[in-house]
């Protein structure tokens, strides 16, 4: 690897005990900013069970699942039976030259099979180890597979009060929350490593991640604990007329975020309804439902957007600087012009393929004072077990 530019966490190892989306995407952030990250697969099983969901890419006579590509590029798979005294041999040895392990088992599997984190920091006392997991190490809930769904329900964010019907989330958000704090545990463990020498142990719950997202949604709980006359909560789901998303001539959808009393009077005068701009609102109405003046906004909005269509009320808007943008389908994304000039995703060559396959793009950008980018791609994601033989040799990044 010699010649490689240095990224942050160029010279840093990963051993990858996780399956899945939160624990995989999680390294392989890790790995987008310069970690060697060691996916260990259970050779018996197939690896991963990602691997085998559908939709797939076929090409080359050869198929690869999509799931599985969009969380484990910059990785390299060994396959080991951890059940095995021989290949957990081979992973003691790997974690004696590791710098972090990350495994998203449920409490006490790990231990059992010998991987626990009392017993891997006695193989390397300096070890970071990061446990993801449902609900954490601890509480009556601890045992429980971690289901995205049941997570979401329990963070309050499915039902909003006690007579709204919960929803559906759209997005598996317990996941993703969760692999963000894998990575600020990681990264943080990293920096005490660095300043005071040593280890840790990174307990993560998806469900302690996902409360901690409800900062807004939590107000009025707090409100009324302290003092319960004060019964409001901030409204920005629904009830709110200039925070919503309305239909367009086209069929299309638009998010109309007109909080601020600046881009409301702006949208009334562009649109030639000054009689809607209200010269008493003050910062308190901002996230209300504008009280009797709310239904008059509702209708106006829903009449005024079904005149025209979705795209030419976003020319007109955004040359204005007025924050109504469209709502978008996955497949409309990637063509997107903030998406383009973002980099939002790109192309990368699978070997296995024999073609290249699109990756979602890396989650910001950081460049540094030399002007070298934090984030790269290196590696395509790995053929089951494709680092074999002996992964730690000559391959470290940073290795001479």
């Amino acid at each position: 690897m010699t010649g490689r530019p240095v990224q942050p966490l160029t010279g840093i190892r990963v051993v990858d005990l996780t399956r899945l989306l939160p624990g995989p995407w999680a390294t392989m952030l890790l790995g987008d900013l310069g970690a060697d990250v060691i996916k260990i697969e259970h050779p018996g099983t197939g690896g991963d069970p990602s691997r085998h969901a559908q939709p797939r890419y076929e090409a080359d006579g050869h198929g690869e699942s999509v799931y599985f590509c969009n969380a484990n590029r910059n990785k390299r798979s060994l396959a080991l039976d951890l059940k095995d005294p021989a290949d957990r041999g081979v992973l003691l040895d790997l974690v004696r030259g590791a710098d972090v392990v990350v495994e998203n088992s449920r409490p006490g599997a790990a231990e059992r099979l010998g991987v626990g984190y009392a017993q891997l920091r006695e193989a390397n006392p300096a070890l970071i180890y990061c446990s993801l997991t449902g609900y954490g190490q601890t509480g009556p809930y601890a045992p429980l597979a971690g289901h995205d769904l049941n997570i979401a329900g329990m963070s309050g964010l499915l039902q909003m009060s006690e007579d709204a019907e919960p929803s559906m989330p759209n997005m598996l958000m317990g996941d993703y929350a969760g692999g963000v704090m894998v990575v600020v545990g990681v990264l943080a463990a990293l920096v005490d490593r660095l300043r005071h020498g040593r280890g840790a142990y990174v307990d993560v719950s998806m469900l302690d991640a996902l409360v901690s997202w409800t900062t807004v949604q939590m107000t009025g709980v707090f409100a009324a604990r302290v003092d319960p006359r004060q019964a409001g909560a901030v409204e920005g789901w629904g009830g709110n007329p200039r925070y919503g998303i309305y239909r367009t001539r086209d069929g299309r959808y638009l998010t109309v975020s007109l909080l601020e009393k600046t881009y409301w009077d702006a949208f009334c005068r562009l649109t030639g309804r000054e009689d809607l701009i209200n010269p008493h609102e003050t910062q308190a109405d901002r996230l209300t439902t504008h009280g009797g003046r709310g239904a008059a906004y509702r209708a106006f909005l829903e009449d005024l957007f079904l005149t025209r269509d979705r795209d030419e009320w976003v020319s007109l808007l955004l040359a204005a600087s007025i924050p109504v943008c469209p709502v978008l389908t996955p497949s409309e994304v990637p063509e997107s012009a903030q998406a383009r000039a973002r980099a939002q995703f790109f192309e990368a060559f699978c070997p296995q393929l024999g073609r290249s396959i699109p990756q979602l793009g890396f989650p910001f950008r950081m460049v540094h004072s030399d002007g070298a980018d934090a984030f790269a791609f290196r590696l395509a994601p790995p053929a089951l077990g494709e680092a074999g033989g002996d992964p730690g040799a000559g391959t470290r990044p940073g290795a001479a």
